[in-house]
């Protein structure tokens, strides 16, 4: 609009706008690094750099998770209270992200009394080593995303196993006009269905899902066993007994076993596995959502940049814009 090239502007921004020239010269930007030492010589082999390691942000409920920036992979803990970044870190190995946090933030790590975060080995095994007086709360969407695609992969069993079927007849109750939809059509239009919680069908939705579970019971059984555990993650059960938590829940790995489905299986070994963590949910009633919300904000942040052409001064608006 000014007749200006986008690169002045951007120089502008970068070296007198900001104080990114500032902050470097008073070490208060990219002065944190990790460290990361040869086993058999002792020495420092390569530097990992820490955008962001800000005490103030931490406080009693944290969540953490992974983000891809550019090609690197970043953790990330935000503060679940507040939404801002505690820290970002350009690793997910537990080692290094202990080193970061016993360097930089000692003082905090006993204030965190909850951290949230999804099944990932190393970082339950970070939360567990790190924060002493922390609870682990497996996040519950990450929970359900396992059991609907457990459901999904019946459909799809389902769909193979009938390619080849013939054409059946189905017709409706409201309408004197007969659809012919095959095997195959009848699994594909219940894909999306299938996601849906019962009494949120509509009319139609009703119709197809009828004749969707009386051609396949099985299917019928997994949907139920989907939604029963949907709705033994409701936020009404949150302060709940922990006692009937826990019966429920045996009471529906009773159910998997019982329906003999294979991708059921699967899930009802990883709920058995992290059950102690994913039960912690309904003492607070605490999600990953707060991570997932900043995955967001710096998805939007990258495509509204283009990407990344400066990864430093980018991580030093990302720590002036979320931290």
């Amino acid at each position: 609009m000014f007749g200006l090239k986008p690169k002045t502007v951007h120089y502008w921004y970068k070296e007198e706008i900001s104080d990114y020239r500032k902050d470097i010269a008073a070490g208060k930007w990219g002065e944190k690094k990790i460290q990361v030492i040869d086993k058999t010589s002792g020495e420092v082999t390569k530097e990992k750099p820490v955008p962001i390691a800000k005490a103030e942000n931490f406080g009693s409920h944290m969540t953490i998770d992974e983000k891809q920036i550019g090609k690197k992979m970043y953790t990330i803990m935000t503060n679940a209270q507040s939404g801002k970044i505690a820290l970002l870190a350009q690793t997910m190995k537990p080692e290094e992200l202990k080193q970061v946090m016993e360097h930089y933030l000692p003082h905090v790590l006993e204030d965190v009394k909850s951290v949230s975060c999804d099944m990932s080995p190393s970082y339950k095994k970070l939360c567990k080593d790190i924060f002493p007086n922390t609870q682990l709360v497996i996040d519950k969407f990450h929970v359900i995303k396992h059991l609907l695609d457990a459901l999904q992969q019946v459909r799809k069993q389902l769909k193979t196993q009938y390619i080849n079927q013939e054409t059946i007849l189905v017709k409706s109750d409201t309408d004197e006009q007969q659809t012919h939809w095959s095997y195959i059509e009848l699994l594909e239009r219940s894909r999306y269905i299938l996601f849906k919680m019962q009494d949120e069908w509509e009319e139609d939705e009703l119709e197809i899902m009828q004749q969707l579970f009386y051609r396949f019971p099985i299917l019928e059984t997994a949907y139920r066993l989907t939604q029963k555990l949907r709705l033994w993650y409701q936020g009404k059960n949150i302060g709940k007994s922990m006692d009937k938590i826990e019966q429920e829940l045996y009471n529906w790995c009773d159910e998997v076993n019982q329906s003999k489905i294979a991708a059921f299986r699967g899930v009802r070994k990883m709920i058995e596995k992290h059950q102690d963590d994913i039960v912690n949910y309904f003492k607070e009633g605490q999600t990953n959502a707060k991570a997932e919300n900043m995955n967001g904000k710096i998805q939007r942040f990258l495509a509204n940049n283009f990407g990344i052409k400066d990864r430093d001064f980018f991580m030093y608006r990302i720590a002036g814009y979320f931290a």
